[in-house]
């Protein structure tokens, strides 16, 4: 509306909270338009609160707390009654006659009834889970008991065999603390444990075997693993002497030997290397002179071209030149005649002074040609506007008559339209004088009316007399009640008694019932167990010896369960023992195999081995052919540099391919050297590291063939063992669950006839005290029994009731007469109301008339000045039109001649302008200095030419003098291979010397049968320990067997008995506790659904009243005696809700409002029942706001409301927090209310003349 694209807004709310304190809300809000939509948002909200005693300002932010939910708690009132009733829009001020559950939501929300609905869920919710819970602590309980027994006894054996151990070194086995045991139990615990320290004792002894053998099986495999070493480093040895021998025979007569000593030979060599390096410095120093003059012929070189550049570029500059002026001179003998230009007499070329003649006369041709197109421009705008003045006044007369046409036009629409209101006001306040006189004689008739009703009989003073007659019967009515009150009180003096009997005679009832169901339900299995009919009194005495002799079934089926788990955890021992060992053999097994596959792969390892030693001694001769190899094309590189030519068939090369040849023999050079060692020394690593490997594989193959094999036969006989015993144990199982189960069956069948016994017990009790109050009661006489009491009250109950109807009848005559006569009253005030407008209507018509007829005068005269108007625009119009065609006409050709003219200047300047720019390229050039540059730039580049030629020839000269030295190093190469085969050679004579003698060193070590005879212990030390093993593992179980038992139970009691006691008591405490829970949750349900049923059914009655009142105060109609409000229960009691509806009562019939209601009636409903639920629910919020109130209320409803809310404002204005906040168009509805009693001031909402809302506060008296 602003055409802003962002609009910020603020709201400031004050009031006094719950507290009197003064608060202050504040919400900032901002609106942004987009391109189809805006968009709203709030940017913050503040609350601050002032404490009046302090003065301190406390503020709560929006981004700390919800602002919207503070506010309601606050104003002492909740969300439902701030939206509903205090603040309600006026499109939703009818919501109390709207659909069924509308209203049932609003009222919900008003009674918060989801509130306490939910909270009486919520107590069933938990009183259910409280019962569930019950069942199953009841349930945990039994057997938290049976547990507890079962640990008790648990616990009883234990300490039993704890007391034994102690005292079993005794030899009577005699207890010290006090314990008493069978002797069987003793003797056997005594068994059991002398037997396991036998089997611990050689349980040790085993272990410190396997310990020794373990040792002896280390010392005699690193034994084997020594001799192993030896073995293959004298291998090694022998195949190192055979390639010493093989390279010193390969080597004899390839080359020259010297006689000289190592000595004298590294000296040489020494010398060689120095002479060497010499003649290597002298030709990098010619490379480097070499590089040198290179450089300068290539600088030389890059200049002369330079210079020839130039040269070339100033020839073309000058043939350029030349060409221009030729063009330009054409040019201008062609622009002369042209344009008729003297001057250029002469031929061309044309000198500087014909040039400047020739542009200083065409420069006077194209000012002369411009001066003439100014002047022709200058004569057609003056033309122009001669012609454009004329039509600007032509145009201007027009205007004026349009306008004062339009205006006249105007107002003749406005008057007719003002002449047609006035007639339907006329029509509107039409009446005459016998309107007036019937309504006048209506008024005498009704009021001769009221006066009759005044003095009618009877009237309300002879009602009112009656009303307190009856008042004062039922008054006596009431007391005689009470003394027969009296009197029944004091003849229930023996009720406790009677009360009682009839306890005891429920009670009894119910242990009958429960004992013949007990019975009925358990009597098939009583009587199979019993063998006899089962009865109350003797059931539980005779199940007794059966249930001990089913508990020894189960003792013997346990023992026998036991026997069977001993015997298997033995095989399991045993089996696992094995297959331990197995596991240690296969990880041995595996790691061996795992080293040996790292080495050999998928291949076998002798295979490997074998191939492995043959690769060896194969590289060995490979290496001594490779040193041959290498000196021979050491000898080849040698004789091509100094030949230059190949050393095999003599062919030349040129440097090119002398190079390339040179590098490939070198090449090979190179790879020989490189392969000369290394190789052949990775070789010998693998062959070392697959020969230590011979102690791995032998371990392997004795595991793989022959421990291995011997252990999974021993475990698959074991398994079958294990086999048998596991069926074995789970016959001993099946027959243990079984005996257990009919146990429980049997303990079960026990509670149950103890149960039975008690019942009769406490049957036999009550019968006595059942006859002793029974004697008791015919002792006790009366004259009078409670029953004659109880009717003679009921008769006198019935006369109250009697009493009290008829003074309803006489309260409902008084309310109809009282009604009538307020009819009456209204009626007669209607009257005077409608005579009253008759009269200012007849007031309103003559004032009307005349209005009337000036404005059709207003119109005639208007009309006049229409039609001159018009005559004087028609007049003008034919000269406007033909000054505009002249007008256009003229321009046109106007615009035609200045094109011409400036076409014509154009061109002449166009060549004006090329003559200037061949005369500015022809003045930027000048042949004489260009002339002369050329000259000197070709001198400079012979002078270049002559240096190239002299630096070429240093060039050649120094590239002789690098052949010579390159001859002299190819043999200084020659004599220093000769040297380096003579100290290989020397070399491997040492070196067969060595090996020799360590050959013999190995030889000694080495004993003829040592390895096989070690092989043999080994392999009879493992069966040792493998037999050992077996053993070892038998006793182990055994043992674990005689000490299972022990641990058995104090696994019992520390798994399934844990805490046993502890848990039965918590559990006892939680099953109570939880007991009791319920029943205080059943009582507070009840007490709540109470409570809110009394609530509900107190603020209902409260606030039918209060509409009834203001109905009553503010309806003037006779169809409606009142409304009120109905609600109706929904569902059951434990969950049951309240649908609502609005009625109006007639003549004590009641119809739902809602449909059969006027528009006026339905608002007017509205508001009062507002009215009421602000009374009822807004004690500690005094404020009621009003939305157009006045909506479809016609006069009398309006005049009604407004006295009604007066009385309310009267009755409330002494209330601190009571505000009243009305909000309507209707100023005869303020005029009504008579503010000016209340308030000074009022605000008043408008547009001003931007169409910008405005508030203005204005004064009461102005409205």
């Amino acid at each position: 509306m602003s055409n802003s694209p962002s609009i910020k807004a603020q709201v400031r709310l004050r009031f006094k909270n719950v507290n009197n304190q003064t608060m202050s809300v504040i919400r900032s809000l901002s609106v942004t338009v987009k391109k189809s939509s805006y968009t709203q948002k709030s940017l913050e909200n503040v609350l601050a609160v002032l404490d009046p005693e302090s003065g301190e300002l406390v503020t709560l932010s929006g981004k700390c707390a919800d602002v919207d939910a503070e506010i309601p708690s606050h104003l002492g009132v909740s969300q439902a009654i701030l939206d509903n009733v205090i603040f309600c829009h006026q499109e939703d001020s009818n919501w109390p006659l709207s659909e069924n559950n509308v209203l049932k939501k609003k009222f919900d929300e008003i009674f918060a009834s989801t509130k306490y609905t939910n909270v009486l869920d919520s107590i069933k919710t938990i009183k259910k889970d409280n019962v569930q819970e019950i069942k199953t602590l009841e349930a945990s309980l039994q057997y938290m008991r049976q547990n507890k027994e079962k640990a008790d006894e648990v616990s009883y054996r234990i300490s039993a065999i704890h007391q034994i151990q102690l005292n079993c070194v005794n030899e009577d086995h005699g207890l010290t603390s006090g314990f008493i045991f069978p002797l069987q139990v003793r003797v056997l615990l005594t068994q059991n444990i002398e037997k396991a320290n036998r089997h611990q004792e050689q349980i040790e002894y085993l272990e410190a075997e396997n310990q020794q053998c373990d040792d002896d099986i280390k010392g005699l495999t690193d034994r084997i693993t020594d001799l192993q070493t030896i073995e293959n480093t004298l291998k090694r040895y022998l195949e190192n002497r055979k390639e010493a021998l093989a390279n010193i025979d390969e080597m004899e007569g390839t080359f020259e030997l010297y006689s000289q000593s190592d000595s004298e030979l590294k000296d040489m060599q020494y010398n060689h290397e120095l002479s060497v390096k010499t003649a290597d410095q002298e030709r990098s120093k010619h490379e480097i002179l070499k590089q040198k003059a290179v450089t300068a012929v290539a600088n030389l070189l890059s200049s002369v071209n330079s210079k020839q550049l130039k040269v070339a570029e100033l020839k073309a500059t000058l043939d350029t030149n030349k060409k221009k002026q030729v063009e330009r001179d054409i040019f201008m003998c062609e622009l002369a005649k042209d344009y008729s230009i003297e001057g250029l007499d002469t031929p061309p070329p044309f000198v500087s002074s014909d040039v400047s003649n020739f542009v200083a006369r065409m420069e006077a041709i194209i000012q002369h040609d411009k001066k003439e197109l100014e002047n022709l421009k200058s004569g057609h705008k003056t033309r122009e506007k001669e012609i454009q003045s004329q039509l600007s006044d032509k145009k201007a007369r027009s205007d004026v008559s349009l306008t004062l046409k339009s205006k006249a036009e105007k107002e003749i629409l406005t008057a007719r339209l003002k002449l047609q209101q006035l007639e339907q006001d006329l029509i509107k306040y039409e009446t005459t004088e016998e309107d007036i006189r019937d309504t006048e004689e209506q008024l005498t008739k009704q009021k001769a009316q009221l006066l009759q009703l005044k003095s009618s009989d009877p009237g309300l003073e002879s009602l009112e007399s009656k009303k307190r007659g009856k008042e004062a019967d039922i008054q006596a009515f009431e007391d005689d009640l009470s003394i027969l009150s009296d009197k029944s009180a004091a003849q229930f003096k023996h009720a406790g008694s009677q009360a009682k009997l009839t306890l005891l005679k429920n009670k009894h009832s119910e242990r009958d019932e429960k004992i013949r169901a007990a019975l009925s339900e358990n009597y098939d299995t009583l009587q199979s167990v019993l063998e006899a009919t089962p009865s109350a009194e003797t059931a539980e005495s005779r199940l007794r010896p059966v249930l001990k002799s089913k508990e020894n079934a189960v003792k013997a089926s346990k023992d026998a369960l036991e026997q069977c788990k001993r015997e298997r955890s033995n095989l399991d021992i045993r089996i696992e023992s094995v297959r331990s060992q197995i596991r240690k053999y296969e990880a041995t097994l595996s790691e061996n195999e795992s080293k040996i596959n790292a080495q050999c792969g998928e291949e076998s390892f002798l295979t490997v081995l074998a191939a492995k030693d043959d690769e060896v001694s194969e590289k060995r001769k490979e290496q001594d052919s490779f040193s041959g190899v290498a000196d021979m094309y050491q000898r080849f590189i040698s004789m091509t540099e100094k030949k230059h030519a190949c050393p095999l068939c003599s062919r030349g090369f040129d440097a090119a391919l002398e190079a390339q040849f040179m590098a490939k023999l070198q090449k090979i050079v190179d790879r020989a050297q490189k392969d000369d060692g290394q190789e052949l020394e990775a070789l010998e690593a693998e062959l070392k590291s697959l020969q230590s490997l011979n102690s791995v594989w032998d371990a392997a193959e004795n595991l793989r063939s022959t421990e291995l094999p011997a252990l999974r036969v021993q475990l698959t006989q074991l398994e079958q063992e294990n086999k048998s015993a596991a069926d074995a144990l789970e016959v001993a199982d099946m027959e243990f669950a079984a005996v257990t189960e009919e146990l429980e069956d049997l303990r079960r069948l026990v509670n149950v006839a103890k149960e039975l016994a008690e019942l009769s017990k406490a049957n036999t009790t009550d019968s006595t005290s059942i006859k002793e109050l029974e004697m008791e009661l015919l002792s006790a006489g009366s004259t009078q029994s409670v029953e004659e009491i109880q009717a003679e009250s009921v008769i006198m109950k019935q006369k109250v009731e009697a009493a009290r109807r008829e003074l309803a009848q006489i309260q409902r005559e008084i309310a109809t007469l009282t009604r009538d006569i307020q009819q009456k009253e209204k009626s007669i005030q209607m009257l005077n109301q409608s005579h009253n407008e008759l009269l200012n209507k007849r007031q309103l018509k003559t004032q009307l008339l005349e209005q009337v007829a000036e404005t059709k005068t207003s119109i005639r005269n208007r009309s006049a000045d229409l039609e001159q108007q018009v005559a004087e625009n028609q007049s003008v119009v034919p000269d406007v039109q033909r000054l505009e065609e002249e007008l256009e006409l003229f321009v046109a050709t106007a615009q035609k001649k200045e094109r011409g003219a400036q076409d014509e200047v154009a061109d002449l300047e166009t060549n004006f302008q090329k003559v200037q720019m061949y005369n500015k390229d022809l003045e930027r050039v000048n042949a004489r200095s260009v002339m002369t540059e050329l000259s000197k730039l070709e001198a400079e580049t012979e002078t270049l030419q002559e240096e190239v030629q002299q630096h070429t020839d240093k060039v050649n000269a120094t590239e002789k003098q690098m052949q010579a030295l390159q001859e002299q190093l190819s043999e200084f190469k020659n004599l220093k291979h000769t040297i380096e085969d003579n100290l290989r050679y020397r070399r491997y004579k040492e070196r067969v010397k060595e090996l020799d003698a360590q050959i013999a060193e190995a030889s000694s070590k080495m004993s003829g049968n040592a390895k096989e005879r070690y092989s043999q212990q080994l392999n009879r030390l493992n069966g040792r320990k493998l037999n050992q093993s077996k053993e070892h593992a038998e006793l182990t179980g055994e043992l674990r067997q005689l000490k299972e038992q022990t641990e058995e139970h104090e696994r019992s009691l520390q798994g399934e008995y844990k805490d046993a006691v502890q848990k039965y008591h918590e559990g006892m405490i939680n099953y109570k506790t939880m007991e009791l829970a319920s029943q205080d949750l059943d009582k507070y349900m009840k007490a709540l659904q109470s409570a809110i049923v009394e609530y509900h059914s107190m603020k209902m009655e409260e606030l039918n009243k209060s509409i009834k009142e203001l109905w009553t105060n503010t309806y003037q109609g006779t169809d409606i005696d009142t409304i009120a409000i109905r609600s109706d229960q929904e569902g059951l009691r434990a969950n049951q809700s309240y649908s609502y509806k609005v009625v109006m009562i007639q003549r004590g019939r009641e119809l739902e409002m809602r449909g059969r209601c006027s528009a006026g009636q339905k608002v007017l409903a509205s508001i009062i029942i507002r009215l009421a639920l602000a009374e009822s629910f807004s004690l500690n919020c005094g404020i009621l706001a009003l939305d157009e109130p006045t909506t479809n209320l016609d006069e009398a409803n309006v005049r009604q409301l407004a006295r009604s809310l007066r009385l309310i404002i009267d009755s409330h204005r002494q209330q601190s927090n009571f505000q009243l906040i009305v909000i309507t168009h209707d100023e005869d509805f303020l005029r009504m209310l008579n503010l000016s009693e209340y308030v000074d001031w009022y605000y008043r909402v408008q547009k001003n003349a931007e169409q910008h809302s405005t508030i203005a506060k204005l004064r009461v008296t102005e409205v």
